[in-house]
């Protein structure tokens, strides 16, 4: 029988994966970009289980302090993906925290260790690597967000097709020139120019947020207000590579709004952002 590659790929879920990193990762203090904390040629991605975004983790001698033990973790029992959290605060496999001697140890968002040290036999000598603590590059090229993931793709093909976006009564946008922007994991987006949306219907949000691949986002909600005070609509004004063409086009949440494709009601997406239940 024909196995669906979205139910196959949550299979090890429930596993500490690692994947090797091709390119030289490096890591600076963000306060000192000076101050080189890693430099590494053999480091790889790690996957914590139920998490779906990796952190690095690099051979010990390639962080250039010594190291100091912190508590150790047994691990917490997860039975479901966990999208975001890239904190160290707690981890889902064993291992014990570290941290950076001497008198001016990093700490990691929220006061957490920086450092993690599995105790699975895979990752031996290896130490995982709090992202939102330092200031990355691979080779050359400056990262955001979170380490990218090779398996991961951002793919956008320009539509003619009709969309159309509302929520209740309030049209939203009406355009036949959409870029349509699929992702892994995530459903297909509808990115449309400026001058198919109702900006009379929006106001600008506070809300910003960034994306290793696409890059920094900013917000819109509804100009009438929303009893939930959400944001619904979001757009790149100066992209990285992966989201160039969608440069200024405003997308809105195909989960929250209401969308409409050549005269058809399109039923609401469930997506890691919002699963069944939450909208």
């Amino acid at each position: 029988m024909a196995t669906s590659w979205v139910d196959r790929w949550q299979l090890d879920l429930d596993q500490l994966r690692w994947y090797p990193v091709a390119q030289e990762i490096r890591a600076v203090h963000r306060e000192d970009p000076t101050r080189v904390v890693l430099r590494s040629t053999a480091a790889r991605l790690v996957w914590e289980p139920w998490r779906l975004l990796p952190v690095y983790a690099v051979p010990a001698a390639d962080l250039r302090a010594p190291l100091v033990k912190g508590e150790h973790q047994d691990g917490q029992v997860r039975h479901g993906l966990i999208p975001h959290p890239l904190h160290f605060e707690r981890h889902t496999c064993a291992g014990t925290e570290l941290w950076f001697g001497g008198p001016d140890g990093i700490r990691g968002p929220g006061g957490a260790a920086p450092f993690f040290r599995p105790d699975d036999e895979g990752l031996a000598g290896y130490v995982m690597v709090d992202f939102q603590a330092f200031d990355w590059s691979a080779e050359d090229q400056h990262l955001a967000a979170h380490p990218r993931d090779p398996f991961k793709r951002v793919d956008v093909v320009p539509s003619s097709r009709h969309v159309v976006v509302s929520l209740g009564e309030v049209l939203l946008a009406d355009s036949s020139r959409a870029m349509a922007l699929t992702e892994t994991y995530l459903p297909l987006r509808w990115y449309v120019p400026r001058e198919d949306v109702q900006w009379d219907a929006l106001t600008p949000s506070t809300t910003t947020s960034d994306c290793a691949y696409k890059g920094h986002a900013r917000y819109w909600s509804l100009a009438s207000g929303d009893p939930a005070g959400a944001d619904i609509g979001w757009s790149y004004e100066d992209p990285l590579s992966d989201g160039e063409r969608v440069r200024g086009y405003v997308a809105f949440w195909c989960e929250r709004t209401d969308l409409t494709l050549d005269g058809v009601e399109m039923p609401r997406a469930e997506s890691l952002f919002f699963p069944r239940g939450r909208r």
